[in-house]
């Protein structure tokens, strides 16, 4: 059967550049990409999105901020009626408050792992911390939206709740809570979750997400927090991975995957050699995801009855 979903939404790698070296950063950010793709490239294939019927586009990075060309990009999707938001380290975010508002921008994602000094410890920068709560704050002063995201890890699993309290006295509504991907730089051991601290995650999400909703402040867990258990706070259970099936990733040299947060060997096609319409229904394409099986269940996961 044919598949028939479309890529309701993009993540768009702007650059691999990064000014940071932060030790859980997955994707081992820092340097550019060989060949990444120019104004003119990134623009074509923006073109390409109505016809997939593209409900939003992520920009990511590195740091996307580092790419002097990313106020073009974001206006010329505006003008296709296609949201924009934003994961940034927060750095540049005080210099581009205005434009980022005349953007556009429907949201932008700041990273905050931890208290200042757990935080300044992971992304290696210290002062960092208290220059991104000013940055945060001057954005939300400008009508900016601000999310905060977490990528919850050994050292700041326990600051969890003074970071809740933190986030909303300076303002922020909207919360992200992920744990660590063991990828990149991320697969420093200390970093890792340990089973009673990925519950202790799961139970910290349980306990205050009902509070959030009637303080108006929106705590959103992610990548398996909960998923099938007593913790779980999703009105509906999990309907699975939507790598392939309703988003897909474009690296800034112009390579799709299902996912950004996916290695790049899991590549589907080349943007510089196919459009997007052909690489997302090609009959072969994401096969890990459309066309998994209960019984390509690994040996963790073959007796689960939710397998």
């Amino acid at each position: 059967m044919e598949f028939e979903g479309f890529p309701s939404v993009i993540g768009l790698e702007l650059t691999l550049a990064c000014n940071l070296r932060c030790k859980h950063c997955a994707s081992s950010a820092g340097h550019p990409r060989l060949n990444e793709l120019s104004l003119e490239e990134i623009l074509s294939i923006c073109d390409q999105f109505p016809d997939l019927l593209v409900q939003e586009v992520d920009f990511t990075g590195g740091e996307p901020l580092l790419r002097p060309d990313w106020f073009r990009i974001a206006t010329y999707l505006r003008d296709l009626n296609i949201p924009v938001r934003m994961v940034s380290n927060g750095v540049y975010l005080k210099d581009n408050i205005s434009r980022l508002v005349d953007a556009g921008i429907a949201t932008v994602g700041i990273s905050v792992d931890g208290l200042e000094t757990t935080h300044d410890h992971i992304s290696e920068r210290p002062g960092l911390f208290r220059e991104i709560i000013d940055g945060v704050e001057a954005a939300l002063a400008a009508d900016l939206p601000i999310a905060a995201i977490t990528a919850v890890n050994n050292y700041n699993v326990s600051e969890l709740p003074k970071l809740y309290g933190l986030l909303q006295r300076i303002g922020i509504r909207h919360w992200q809570v992920q744990p660590i991907f063991s990828r990149g730089r991320a697969k420093e051991k200390q970093l890792n979750l340990s089973e009673s601290s990925f519950v202790e995650l799961g139970e910290f999400v349980h306990s205050n997400v009902a509070s959030c909703g009637t303080s108006g402040f929106s705590m959103m867990p992610a990548d398996g927090v909960g998923y099938f258990t007593e913790l779980d706070t999703r009105d509906t259970a999990w309907q699975g991975c939507g790598a392939g099936m309703s988003s897909c990733g474009i690296t800034a040299d112009g390579k799709v995957k299902g996912c950004l947060s996916l290695p790049d060997h899991l590549v589907e096609g080349d943007l510089r050699k196919r459009d997007l319409w052909s690489i997302w229904f090609d009959k072969t394409s994401f096969m890990y995801n459309r066309n998994f099986l209960p019984g390509d269940l690994g040996e963790n996961c073959t007796n689960c009855e939710f397998g």
